[in-house]
């Protein structure tokens, strides 16, 4: 058996569809499809999900509890940061078998904990000559190509990330015209994709996900918590915008009187002793200055993830039915490709998840 677990970031559940994704609607049809979309975890932004979809822990326990991770010494980029459980590639590395990691957005490699990957793309910065989108990600052309070389290097786990999606429908909005274009164009090189694991499809389990959903801003004044921290009398810390979602840290996140008097903030969560996730209304998002950003994520009503299954293999039809019956749980998704693949037990927050994927979607509810 080989599986190829595919990313394509930003895409809503309501995106798939015959006029919008042709290619994508067709596979779902044909497998299995989670029509409702799976649930991602808090916050509904790339990094947190990513690490999750690579080890089935929650953000608690791998780490990465946002993209941007407040720490005693100032903000740190949660790629650098790294995960605190083995993932997937790590139980690949360790049976001597091989796996592959293919990332438009590079800083996926640390997000993910890559690094032992047989197959690794991008290796650092994009190599010269690979065609960047506006915010500095592999076009999704690109990173096609690269995941087909993947795919026929005969790697059994190929994990890989298409991210255009994300980068349009921040800059136009979700809905836009020009957000849908998009999403036509990474169908055709989903389709690519797919069409490369036909000479072997019997051996194949595909699973096409997202990370995160997006929303439309529509009110274009940010909501301000660094103003209203910088009110806060006697409380020291740091405040990180992510688009929907916002992480409070230091003091601030000790004492959370402050955030109920901010005019925008929806809820919050305590997601380390340390720190606070926070997340606005619909149609805002969190900055000190209004920035010409259309589509954000980041809080609960983001946080549904596409979900498809397709391939040859018996066990694709299995894990098909389980989706289109219960929604997959992005902690799910890495000890059901641990349970298809055999390998040893990977983690889900402190717990052993059994390899028989007993805590995966082939497993009891």
């Amino acid at each position: 058996m080989r599986v190829l677990f595919l990313v394509v970031d930003g895409l809503s559940p309501r995106h798939v569809d015959r006029e919008v994704m042709p290619a994508l609607t067709t596979l779902a049809l044909a497998g299995g499809w989670s029509r409702p979309g799976g649930v991602g975890v808090m916050p509904s932004s790339t990094y947190p999900n990513h690490a999750t979809f690579a080890t089935g822990s929650p953000p608690a326990a791998h780490g990465i509890i946002a993209n941007q991770i407040p720490t005693a010494s100032g903000a740190m980029p949660s790629w650098q940061v790294g995960l605190s459980v083995p993932t997937l590639f790590d139980a690949m590395h360790a049976a001597g078998r091989q796996s592959a990691a293919v990332f438009g957005d590079g800083h996926l490699v640390g997000a993910t904990g890559a690094g032992n990957a047989s197959f690794l793309w991008p290796v650092g910065p994009h190599p010269d000559g690979v065609a960047l989108d506006p915010l500095g990600y592999a076009k999704d052309r690109e990173t096609a190509a690269i995941v087909v070389e993947a795919v026929h290097s005969g790697a059994e786990l190929v994990f890989a990330q298409l991210n255009q999606p994300d980068t349009v429908a921040h800059i136009f909005g979700p809905d836009s015209e020009e957000a849908l274009c998009q999403y036509g164009r990474t169908d055709v090189h989903v389709g690519t994709i797919i069409d490369s694991l036909r000479a072997d499809w019997d051996d194949w389990v595909a699973i096409v996900v997202s990370d995160h959903s997006q929303e439309p801003v529509t009110e274009p004044e940010p909501v301000d918590l660094h103003a209203a921290a910088a009110g806060a009398v006697g409380l020291g810390g740091l405040v990180l915008d992510d688009g929907a979602a916002a992480v409070a840290g230091g003091e601030l996140a000790h004492d959370t009187g402050w955030l109920t008097a901010v005019d925008g903030v929806e809820g919050f969560q305590r997601v380390g002793r340390d720190v606070v996730l926070v997340w606005c209304g619909p149609g805002r998002y969190f900055s000190p200055t209004e920035v010409p950003v259309r589509g954000v994520h980041g809080s609960p009503r983001t946080a549904s993830q596409v979900g498809v299954v397709t391939g040859g293999h018996p066990a694709a039809q299995q894990l098909g039915a389980a989706i289109s019956h219960r929604r997959p749980a992005a902690s799910a998704w890495a000890p059901t490709v641990a349970g298809l693949l055999g390998l040893p037990p990977t983690h889900r927050g402190d717990r052993s998840v059994r390899n028989d994927a007993d805590m995966g979607l082939l497993g009891p509810s």
